[in-house]
């Protein structure tokens, strides 16, 4: 630094600021007449001012390119916000929009079964895991749920209540091992129970077992509850046979039931809490 200022071009930097100077000083004094000292300054300013109008500009222009950036920014958070509410809106259309659906179609299956007390209720949790073998729902004796009472989700059958507290009530479903139903192939009329097993589970299927070897239900048909036992109402779905298999234990068949409704993917259902027959043959015993 100390060697710049003893230098040449730094004396030569002062010679020209007062040499401006000097000539700004005479331009003042001259009242705007023009010199060649005046038309010199302003050949020598005029560039200087012009990039200082340049950068006064730019410098404008990336104020208000802050400014906007904040508002965009302002802007787009405002409409996320948005775009949350009206997701959160169709998410409570698409729930309102099922249960009307559900609704309308347990109007039909009511209709049609005029002894029917339905009760609604929510799945609100699963015992065991991905399996769907048991399902919690939100009503319980409170609601006039009881033990043995079906679970339907419209013509289809879902289950069984197994267990009822004051506002909750545990339900096993056709997936459950522990389940037995004694059902109808609606074509042949052949009776038979059905169940599950852990191999089948898996799949998602349930068993129509201990059928004739020689039977005559095949890939297709549709199983439904016989009535047979009061715990279930005559004609409700389990489901349609997806294959025939010999037991390889006893001298009998069975048929794999794809169950009709999709145990895993169900939101809300319908606990039937009384109908014509319900119990029967318990009080008979």
């Amino acid at each position: 630094m100390l060697q710049f200022l003893k230098g040449r071009k730094f004396r030569t930097f002062l010679v020209v600021i007062c040499a401006l100077l000097s000539g700004s000083v005479l331009a003042m004094v001259s009242d705007g007449a023009s010199s060649p000292v005046s038309n010199a300054v302003s050949v020598i300013f005029t560039p200087v001012q012009k990039l200082a109008d340049v950068v006064s500009d730019k410098v404008e222009i990336a104020g208000s390119y802050f400014k906007s950036s904040a508002s965009y920014k302002n802007e787009n958070e405002r409409l996320k916000q948005k775009i949350a509410e009206y997701e959160n809106q169709l998410a409570q259309y698409g729930d309102m929009a099922q249960k009307i659906s559900s609704y309308e179609t347990m109007l039909g299956v009511k209709e049609e079964n005029p002894d029917f007390e339905l009760c609604s209720a929510d799945i609100i949790g699963t015992d065991d895991g991905d399996l769907f073998t048991t399902l919690i729902i939100n009503k319980g004796s409170n609601h006039n749920i009881s033990a043995k009472d079906p679970v339907v989700m419209g013509n289809y059958l879902v289950g069984i209540v197994k267990k009822v507290h004051p506002t909750y009530s545990v339900v096993e479903t056709i997936l459950n091992p522990g389940i037995n139903i004694s059902a109808i192939e609606s074509k042949t009329r052949e009776v038979a129970y059905v169940t599950t097993d852990l191999e089948h589970i898996k799949n998602g299927f349930c068993l129509m077992e201990s059928l004739d070897r020689t039977t005559s239900i095949t890939p297709g048909g549709l199983v439904v509850t016989s009535g047979i036992g009061g715990l279930y109402p005559k004609g409700l779905i389990i489901g349609s046979v997806k294959e025939i298999s010999e037991s390889k234990f006893e001298l009998s068949s069975y048929a794999v039931i794809e169950p009709g409704v999709e145990i895993g993917g169900i939101e809300d259902v319908f606990v039937i809490t009384a109908f014509e027959g319900q119990g029967i043959e318990e009080i008979a015993d």
